[in-house]
């Protein structure tokens, strides 16, 4: 399998708060978090709960989705403590995606508007769910997806990790099938993409996967580069 990574502060944030993660020899899961907050306190909050969160996914375990469910609630934890003690820090926060795989298939433990998507048999689909007010908009029928792509308050999130004691992650079990690729990003990605281009852009022939991520990249920016962007994936060399 190849992990590979792209990270970008975009052109109109002064700094990247994004964060993520890539498996170390022996490890066998990945991560993006988005943080949110004052000067400086999103990228130390989005740092936090992926240190965090590999911390934990470290430690033996039996259950891996009790594993992730435990992973973010010291995540959030850690957070939450760290936001308290300075002023310059009080109130961030920070979106979490975790992919964990296990023998024949996978856990992704999801918080916050980040997005885990699965390519299988040429075709992409959202594994994550927005915690987002657009997407409950979206869901009641109030507005369309097209209209939640472009609504005032689409980058207000729902749920997250850091703001309160109790931390709501969405803890799903995935298959995994052989040529599966599997891509967790931030926000400043699907705000500037749709998933058909997203998919366009995976489906490229004659590309490695990091080469297709380099170019999710270009496009991102080509399009106004309004966010941090970050994208990680996991899959095989050879085109989905």
């Amino acid at each position: 399998m190849m992990f590979c990574s792209v990270s970008d502060k975009g052109k109109k944030r002064e700094l990247n708060e994004d964060y993520y993660y890539l498996p170390r020899p022996g490890e066998c899961f990945l991560a993006v978090a988005d943080g949110m907050g004052g000067h400086l306190s999103g990228e130390v909050a989005s740092r936090l709960a992926i240190e965090c969160l590999a911390q934990e996914l470290r430690k033996p375990y039996s259950d891996p989705e009790e594993a992730m469910n435990r992973a973010f609630e010291a995540a959030n934890a850690n957070v939450l403590q760290q936001a308290e003690e300075s002023d310059s820090t009080r109130g961030m926060g920070t979106t979490l995606t975790a992919l964990l795989f296990t023998d024949g298939g996978a856990v992704l433990g999801h918080i916050g508007d980040s997005r885990a998507y699965r390519l299988r048999g040429g075709a992409l689909t959202q594994l994550s769910t927005d915690h987002s007010f657009v997407e409950g908009l979206v869901r009641d029928g109030v507005i369309s997806r097209e209209e939640a792509r472009v609504h005032p308050r689409r980058n207000l999130i729902t749920r997250c990790i850091g703001q309160k004691s109790e931390v709501e992650p969405e803890i799903l079990p995935l298959d995994a099938q052989e040529g599966d690729v599997y891509l967790l990003c931030s926000d400043g990605l699907t705000t500037m993409l749709t998933d058909e281009e997203i998919m366009r852009c995976l489906t490229q022939s004659g590309k490695s996967l990091a080469q297709k991520l380099e170019t999710l990249r270009l496009w991102a920016l080509r399009r106004g580069g309004e966010d941090n962007v970050t994208v990680v994936a996991v899959g095989g060399e050879t085109d989905a």
